[in-house]
Formats: C-alpha cells, structure tokens, sequence
C-alpha cells in the first residue's frame, strides 16, 4: 500500500513534534517512514506555554526560549512573596518559535512526510487513518488528535466520530473535570510599569466568584508584558467577563489606564483525574493531552511533554517496540491530582488558600519540585503537610472509590 507509513501522527501538536524531532535524531527511526498529520499548518502564534526548569533542564530542551525570568511574584489573600526558586528560572515559549523550529529540523529528514486537512475517520482496530479523501495506514499511530472522552466544550471539540470506547473500568461518571481557560492580552504601556526581571507566578487577589481566579503577568519589558486571566471552573466565561477582568486588574493592580492592546490570546486546557489509557489498541497509542501529558492540578505541559518524549523515543529505540507506559505519571501523583480536583470540585477549600499555604510553608522551589513531580517520601510528607489538612482529608476520603482508576 502506497499510504502505508511505520508510524502515523494523528495530529501534529506539541506532543507529536516533540516525539518526532526525538525521533530523527536516533538511527534506529531514520529508515522509518513517518507520517504527521494536522487540520492546522502551524504557522501562526496560536499560544503560549511556561514552565519552570534548571539550567540542566533547559539544556535538554529545544532551543526556542522567547523569555527568562530568575524572579517570580506570588500573591494571595494570606500570603505574598517574591520566591525563592533557585535552582529553577522560569521561562517563556511562544507557539510559533516551536512549530517553525520543528518544522525546519524535520523537513531535512526526507523519511518524514506532512498531509494537512480534517481526519474524518480513525480505525484503532485496523490502524487506519481517514484523511482527505484517503486511507493511510500504520504499524503505530501516535494519536493526539481524538481524545477518548470529550475533554473540552463542543465548539471546541473535533467533530469527527469517536472511535475509541470508554474504559469499562473507569465510568466517565466517576471521574472529575474542570476546564482551566484564559484570555490574556500583551499590553503595552506609554510609561514604565512592569519588572522585566521578575514574572508575576499567580496573582489571587482578584474577586473569586465562587471559581479559581488568578492573574499572572509575563513582563517583556517595563513597558510591555502579557497579562493574563485565568480561571478553574466547568464552564467558560463570556468573551465580555474576560475583557472587563483584565481590565479591572491593570487598572488596579498595575495602576495604569492608559495602555494599547499588541495582542491577546485564548485558550483552554482540560484539569481532569480521567485515567487516559495510553495503548488505546495494538495500533494505537494515545499521547499530548489523549495520552494525559497535561498535569491534572496545574494545566502545565511544555516541559512534561519534552521530558516523556524523551524517554518514550529513547526506550523504543533501545527495545524496538513502543513501551506506553513510559509516558504516564506515577500512581502517587495521579492520586494528588485526583485528591486536589475533588477539593477544588465540591469546594471544600478555595485554591488561593491551597497555593497561599503552600508557598508560606514551603518556599518556591519546593512546591516547583513537588509540582514537577519530582518528589522523594519525606518531601511528600511535608507538601501534603503545607495545605489545610481537614479538606484534604474529606477529598481524600470522598475519592476512595475512584483513586483505584487514576
């Protein structure tokens, strides 16, 4: 078959380019032949991602950083701070710089082919792919683009069918969702009002509404920074809510009323304890946010993906065979998520005290540690110490049943 490929991208996101760029740089792929597929071109700046990292870190990453910042701001109704996170920066990636960087280093590699448009159709059983008018198949299919349940609202879902079936062990019932959406505008500034050399983390001390409400503030410059509205919650907000929020709060907080709009963008980011199975068939493997790259409690993804990719494609060359286990989260970590959405979900204790209490008793670069799941025994110990016991206690206690799942 003509559109046969060893392995096929079912979506060419962050995940897949960063399984992919992994995978021309080891002998054992080069001979492969390989498919990226995508409705998108990857040409425009459709987002941005953060992380925090060690210099170490960051030497193993692609070489795409648009900004750096030794500094971060965290304030809350109890607690405010510049952190202490040495040995970690925080860093800024735009979406754009990653896509073209990986779109030029695998376009030298003549093994590696694009096919863009809408995938109507994924066979899981047979590894077959439907793609503009045509029929691709695969040893492998590194599926990003259809998660096994519907993960965000419908405008923003694809509207293919789903091929896949719910885990009959794991009741989509049972498990918890919240949506983390935000709009976020870079301003720009007549006069100098921002720090370039210290990020606002998480900023609490806008009204909560009954929701996780949060601001943070990536400052490019004194005059021109991304101010950005988040929010945890299981349903999004007016496009008018946002707008006047971000307004209210450079208003206030950063005490300027007279600034220009460079730009702004939008996204969501599914916070669930969905146990996402990683081999979704002898075909296929599910990665990115199908395969749950995505931090459960945090939404955070850039440097998670890069880290599995890393040793997914290092442990398939080695075996010679895919291993999807090497992509997925330990069990104690899977079980903190698990505890902390339920605490979020039935609002026992809202998260401006979680994370207020957290950075109070641990300091920045421990609750970074613990948030990377980097964690031994006693460090867990003093983390799960740090917050309010009593509400952790009660979510841990309503989850019994389904923390066998995550």
């Amino acid at each position: 078959m003509s559109n046969h490929y060893d392995i096929i991208f079912a979506g060419a996101g962050l995940s897949a380019l960063s399984i992919a760029t992994q995978m021309v740089d080891h002998p054992f792929f080069q001979t492969k032949k390989i498919l990226l597929t995508d409705r998108d071109q990857k040409d425009k700046n459709d987002r941005t991602w953060c992380f925090w990292a060690t210099n170490e870190e960051v030497s193993q990453l692609p070489p795409v950083l648009y900004k750096t910042w030794k500094n971060c701001h965290f304030h809350s109704p109890i607690h405010s701070e510049q952190l202490q996170i040495k040995p970690y920066q925080y860093h800024m990636v735009r979406g754009i710089d990653f896509y073209n960087w990986a779109k030029t280093k695998l376009n030298q590699h003549p093994n590696v082919h694009w096919e863009f448009g809408n995938i109507t159709e994924m066979n899981a059983q047979t590894g077959t792919l439907q793609l503009n008018g045509k029929t691709f198949q695969s040893n492998w299919i590194l599926n990003s683009a259809i998660a096994p349940i519907q993960l965000l609202p419908s405008p923003l879902t694809p509207t293919f069918q789903n091929p896949f079936t719910q885990p009959n062990d794991a009741p989509s019932s049972q498990h918890l969702s919240l949506l983390q959406h935000f709009k976020g505008w870079v301003i720009k500034s007549p006069k100098p009002v921002f720090n370039p050399e210290c990020v606002t983390f998480m900023d609490f001390r806008v009204a909560q509404k009954d929701n996780t409400r949060f601001v943070y503030v990536l400052p490019f410059s004194q005059t021109e920074a991304l101010v950005e509205y988040t929010v945890f919650s299981p349903q999004l907000l007016s496009e008018q809510e946002y707008d006047i929020e971000l307004t209210n709060y450079i208003h206030q907080f950063l005490q300027t009323t007279d600034f220009q709009i460079l730009d702004q963008e939008f996204g969501v980011i599914p916070m669930t304890d969905f146990s996402f199975p990683t081999a979704q068939s002898n075909y296929v493997i599910n990665i990115g946010t199908s395969g749950g790259f995505v931090k459960g409690s945090t939404g955070y993804a850039f440097k998670r993906t890069q880290q599995r990719s890393a040793a997914f494609v290092k442990d398939w060359a080695k075996k010679g065979t895919p291993n999807p286990s090497s992509i997925q989260s330990s069990k104690k970590y899977r079980i903190y998520d698990s505890v902390f959405l339920r605490a979020l979900s039935d609002e026992l204790v809202p998260a401006h005290l979680i994370f207020g209490s957290f950075f109070k008793n641990l300091g920045g670069t421990a609750v970074f540690r613990f948030l990377d799941e980097n964690t031994h025994f006693i460090q867990d110990l003093k983390a799960l110490n740090a917050v309010p016991t009593l509400p952790f206690i009660k979510a841990a206690y309503r989850q019994l049943n389904r923390l066998f799942y995550v």
